[in-house]
């Protein structure tokens, strides 16, 4: 099927359907995202070493001609990342730039605690350890651009010892 743009809404009666080989990016290693490349894919991470991906700089500029599928506002664009085993080196997931921030959550648990962490107020980067921070297979980790200099985050993952936040701000 070819691609096709709307500019207007579009309403499914019956749902879509975002099923395929085309859903899916798999990577061994970390990467500068893009939003043609990676927004709106499981971003399946397949190793343990350490990888750190970074997201695209947050534009939430008013085009010049709002119907042209090339423009570079990037508002609603989702990255969501999975990964396949425990990471033993970090799993970082960071912003491109010092003026976007991250505002959300991440729930965590252990065979004895889980807990839920909320980002602060300059928090531009989320650690995953393999151990305290989360970061053991199955986790998952969403972002998607909400606004000027703003990403929405949501973590999931397991973790092991003591919890403690993935969140920090290090941009």
């Amino acid at each position: 099927m070819a691609q096709t743009t709307f500019s207007g809404p579009v309403k499914s009666l019956a749902g879509f359907i975002s099923a395929g080989a085309s859903n899916s990016v798999t990577t061994a290693v970390g990467a500068t995202l893009n939003v043609a490349s990676y927004a709106g894919k499981q971003i399946y991470y397949t190793s343990t070493a350490a990888a750190t991906f970074t997201l695209p700089a947050v534009n939430t500029s008013s085009p010049s001609d709002p119907t042209d599928p090339n423009q570079a506002n990037n508002y609603g664009a989702a990255f969501e990342f999975v990964l396949s085993t425990t990471v033993a080196g970090n799993f970082i997931v960071k912003v491109a730039n010092s003026s976007d921030t991250m505002v959300g959550t991440a729930i965590l648990g252990s065979a004895t605690t889980a807990l839920v962490f909320s980002t602060a107020t300059a928090s531009d980067t989320i650690t995953l350890s393999g151990t305290t921070t989360g970061g053991v297979g199955g986790a998952s980790v969403k972002a998607t651009v909400i606004g000027a200099n703003r990403y929405k985050v949501e973590v999931v993952s397991g973790a092991t010892g003591a919890v403690a936040t993935p969140f920090s701000a290090t941009v």
